[in-house]
C-alpha cells in the first residue's frame, strides 16, 4: 500500500504481502551421539547363585556413527490488510514446514538393559496450513468494542519413515496395549487398534458371527454374551493382531481463539474464548475405569454395563476375566475431543476521576476475574483440554490427568 500505483485504491487503507524461506537446524539433542559411552562401577554377579560380585565397566551408551543434523525447512506466503481505516485488519499465512532427517530415539526391547539408545535420523514430518487472524474495533457513543478472532488449519504428515517402518507407543495397563503407531503417510501418533459392533446379546450371536467362524476362543467357550463383538476386518473368521487399523486422530483440524473487549463509561468486559474441532481423544481412563479387573473403584457408568439381553450395546459385562479382551485397545475408547471453553472472563468498574480525586485517589477499580468458566464438549472425561503427550510417539490420550481447576478473583487496584 506504499507504492505509487496504490494511491488511488479506495476502500483498502494497508496492504503488505510477505513470503519467506529457510532452513533450522535442532539443538535440543544429546550431544556427541556419534561416540559410545563407557560407564565404570557396573556391578555383575558370578556364580550359580549370584554370590560373588565384581565392580567393573559396561557400555553404557551405543555410538550412532550416521547420526546427522535435522533440518527444518520452513516456506510461507502471508497476506496482511486493513480496511476502513484499518478497524478492521486481517493477516493470512500459508505455510509448509518440511523436518528432514528427523532425530528420535525409537523404543527398544527391554533385553537391551540399562544401555541408552541414541537418536536416529528416523524419517521426515510435513506440517502446513493457514494461519488467519481478524480483528474489528469501533464505537456507538460512549460505548466501544473491540473483536478479534484466530484460526489455524493444520495438516501433519510423516512423509518418510526408515525402512518403510512405523513407530509403536503402549500403554503400561492391564495388558500392556498399543494405543498409538506412527506410520507413513498419516499424522503423528494415529490411534491404532481394533474396530466394534456393539456386544453380544445371546449366545445365537455368538455362533453365528463370521467375525470369529475360525476363532478357537468360540469354540472354548470363551466368548460369552455381554463381550465387545470385534471386527474380522481381513476376513479370515479370525480376530487377531491383523485385524487392527486407524480408529482415530489426535489431531485437530482447526485450532482457533475469540477475544471480544467491551467498554461503556467506567465499566469493561473482556472474554477470551479458546476450541478446537475435529480432534479425537483416546480415553484410557474410562478403558480402566470399566474393567472389573482392576482394584480400584469402576466408573459409575458401570452400573448400566450388560446385564442381560438388550440391557446394554457398548458397556461389557461385569467380569475379572480377560477371555476376550473387552478392554483391549478400540474404538470404544476413542472420542470427540472438541470443545469450545471460555478461557477467561473480566468485568471491571473504575470510580470516576472526579469522585476518586476527591478522596485523594488517582484511580479505584473493582474487578472480577474467572477462569476456566464453562467448557462446552461432548466428551465424557474430566477436561477435553488435556492430552499425555509422548514425544513423538503419542499425543491426546487421557491417563487421568488432574484437571484444570475454575477459579474466580475478586479484587481491586488503586493509585495516589
Amino acid at each position: 500500500s506504499r507504492e505509487p500505483f496504490f494511491e488511488n485504491v479506495n476502500g483498502i487503507s494497508f496492504l503488505k504481502v510477505t513470503g519467506g524461506w529457510g532452513q533450522l537446524g535442532n539443538q535440543e539433542v544429546a550431544n556427541l551421539q556419534y561416540l559410545a559411552l563407557v560407564a565404570s562401577g557396573r556391578r555383575y554377579a558370578f556364580g550359580a547363585d549370584g554370590s560373588t560380585q565384581v565392580v567393573g565397566a559396561s557400555l553404557s551408551r551405543i555410538p550412532n556413527q550416521n547420526i546427522s543434523w535435522e533440518t527444518a525447512e520452513m516456506l510461507n506466503f502471508g497476506l496482511e490488510i486493513g480496511l476502513l481505516e484499518n478497524r478492521l485488519f486481517g493477516t493470512f499465512n500459508y505455510f509448509i514446514k518440511d523436518t528432514k532427517d528427523m532425530l528420535l530415539a525409537p523404543p527398544t526391547v527391554g533385553t537391551i538393559g540399562r544401555t541408552d539408545v541414541p537418536d536416529q535420523n528416523v524419517g521426515e514430518l510435513r506440517n502446513q496450513g493457514l494461519e488467519m487472524e481478524l480483528s474489528y474495533r469501533g464505537n456507538v457513543g460512549d460505548f466501544t468494542y473491540n473483536l478479534s478472532g484466530n484460526a489455524a488449519f493444520i495438516q501433519t504428515e510423516v512423509t518418510r519413515l526408515f525402512d518403510g517402518n512405523f513407530l509403536a507407543s503402549r500403554f503400561y495397563g492391564r495388558p500392556n496395549q498399543e494405543i498409538a503407531r506412527t506410520f507413513e503417510g498419516e499424522p503423528i501418533g494415529t490411534f491404532f487398534g481394533w474396530t466394534t459392533d456393539g456386544l453380544y446379546q445371546n449366545e445365537g450371536e455368538i455362533n453365528n458371527d463370521p467375525n470369529i467362524a475360525n476363532d478357537p476362543r468360540r469354540e472354548a467357550g470363551l466368548i460369552q454374551p455381554g463381550d465387545v463383538r470385534f471386527i474380522d476386518l481381513n476376513g479370515d473368521g479370525l480376530v487377531d493382531e491383523q485385524d487392527r487399523t486407524i480408529i482415530g486422530d489426535p489431531t485437530p483440524d482447526v485450532t482457533y481463539g475469540f477475544n471480544a473487549g467491551f467498554g461503556y463509561k467506567g465499566f469493561d468486559l473482556n472474554l477470551f474464548f479458546l476450541g478446537v474441532a475435529g480432534v479425537d481423544i483416546y480415553n484410557a481412563d474410562r478403558m480402566q475405569g470399566l474393567d472389573a479387573s482392576y482394584p480400584f473403584n469402576l466408573y459409575a457408568e458401570a452400573e448400566d454395563r450388560w446385564t442381560g439381553e438388550g440391557s446394554s450395546n457398548d458397556i461389557p459385562r461385569a467380569t475379572v476375566n480377560r477371555d476376550n479382551l473387552n478392554f483391549r485397545t478400540s474404538d470404544l475408547f476413542v472420542e470427540s475431543g472438541s470443545f469450545l471453553r471460555l478461557k477467561n472472563l473480566t468485568l471491571g468498574y473504575t470510580l470516576p476521576a472526579d469522585v476518586t480525586s476527591k478522596i485523594g485517589m488517582t484511580n479505584l477499580r473493582f474487578y472480577v476475574t474467572g477462569q476456566n468458566v464453562f467448557t462446552i464438549t461432548d466428551y465424557s472425561g474430566l477436561d477435553p483440554e488435556l492430552g499425555y503427550v509422548d514425544g513423538n510417539l503419542q499425543r491426546n490420550v487421557d491417563y487421568a490427568q488432574y484437571p484444570q481447576a475454575q477459579t474466580w478473583v475478586f479484587g481491586l487496584s488503586a493509585g495516589f
